[in-house]
């Protein structure tokens, strides 16, 4: 009961999901009370269950008061196991993390003994979808036997987070990473295979080697579209000045400063492969030949500036595939939508957002946004999360349906 107030707090992602954080005997279990509150926060239900080795680390109440669930640490006569995780079970998923060298090896060759390796022998028979968080030290998980025990899991369908290499150990990964791993494992598989690349951020036009014009853009709605495509199964790549630094398979951040680097990116990348290019980076209009060295300060300053090469219109030159577009516009009013289709049929662009800065300023969480394609008109507002899940969903059923 008392977890009502945070539940969903930071999204709805994981709304109605069910999810079993099956704990085995590592010092990383200590994180698992922050792990549990993470995927309530994104609207779970956690289920916890507790190995012997790992009730020695953390007590089983402060999962109990982490989840508000009682934690299962045997398997009774009400036979857990199956009504959670059986043909028939009521949840969506098995999270192992932290998992032990000794638990994975174990359900790699289907030794069942604890009731996380109970969970997980059903959880595979039922076809249960399984995340694995491995931590322990570097030695152990370059042990052969055991990264073969890892390749063999993920050969048989289970999803590993992969752990972060330091100090000689293979440490627990970041609550994030896992977290985005759970939703993806539980999330449509619409762009499985796909490959996708969105231009995100602001660009920086240096005037000289420390001064530089920009906007204030923050990357964010990029950000967060180019995570919702990945949680579909895409395989994302992101051409950004503003990188998050995101560590996921699949996904991969380009760095970048000056709109000539955002074109020489994205040109490079379409080359390779592209099944969808989304444009949302705010890259300058106008560009400037840098001076060498520092502008004396000046009653008056006189800049040159030329216009910059428009991105979509070059991508298009060797690029006929799906495009999402963006247009921002200051205190048009209701001609938004008149300005936004006529670029969308003037760029050939599968979907167009648009929105108002003057309504809703750049750089801010939230946002609010008209959205256009052959088969909608549709004003979307809220966290720029929520609004980057309502354009994917948009265009799936209207691009790809």
């Amino acid at each position: 009961m008392h977890l009502r107030r945070i539940r969903g707090m930071r999204n709805k992602k994981l709304e109605g999901k069910k999810i079993v954080l099956a704990v085995t005997g590592s010092i990383s279990a200590v994180e698992t009370v922050k792990l549990s509150r993470e995927l309530i926060r994104r609207g779970a239900e956690v289920i916890p269950v507790m190995s012997k080795s790992a009730r020695k680390i953390i007590h089983p109440y402060s999962l109990e008061f982490a989840t508000d669930n009682k934690v299962i640490t045997e398997i009774t006569g009400k036979v857990e196991h199956v009504e959670l995780l059986g043909m028939d079970g009521v949840a969506d998923l098995l999270l192992i993390a932290p998992a032990t060298a000794n638990t994975i090896s174990k359900i790699a060759n289907g030794i069942d003994d604890t009731p996380v390796t109970t969970m997980a022998t059903t959880a595979m028979g039922s076809g249960k979808p399984i995340v694995i968080a491995p931590a322990m030290h570097e030695s152990m998980i370059k042990n052969l036997a055991v990264s073969k025990n890892i390749e063999k899991l993920k050969e048989m369908g289970v999803e590993f987070v992969e752990p972060v290499y330091e100090e000689f150990k293979a440490k627990f990964a970041d609550i994030e990473s896992i977290c985005l791993h759970v939703e993806r494992k539980l999330y449509g598989k619409e762009f499985e295979g796909k490959r996708i690349i969105v231009t995100s951020g602001p660009t920086f036009e240096q005037i000289d080697p420390i001064r530089f014009i920009s906007n204030r853009s923050s990357g964010l709605m990029g950000h967060e579209i180019a995570l919702e495509l990945w949680r579909r199964g895409g395989d994302v790549v992101v051409i950004t000045s503003k990188p998050r630094n995101v560590h996921l398979p699949n996904f991969r951040e380009v760095s970048v400063r000056s709109v000539e680097e955002m074109l020489n990116a994205s040109i490079t990348e379409v080359k390779r492969g592209c099944d969808l290019f989304v444009s949302s980076a705010a890259a300058a209009d106008f560009t400037i030949e840098m001076a060498e060295s520092k502008i004396k300060t000046q009653d008056e300053l006189i800049l040159h500036l030329k216009a910059a090469p428009k991105i979509l219109h070059k991508i298009r030159e060797i690029y006929d595939g799906e495009v999402i577009g963006f247009k921002a516009e200051t205190g048009v009013g209701d001609e938004l939508y008149n300005i936004a289709y006529e670029k969308m049929l003037s760029d050939k662009l599968s979907m167009v957002v648009a929105n108002d800065v003057l309504e809703k300023g750049m750089g801010t969480v939230d946002t609010k946004v008209l959205v256009i394609t052959s088969k909608r008109k549709e004003w979307i507002e809220g966290l720029k999360s929520e609004v980057a899940e309502h354009i994917v969903r948009a265009y799936i059923e209207d691009v790809l349906s």
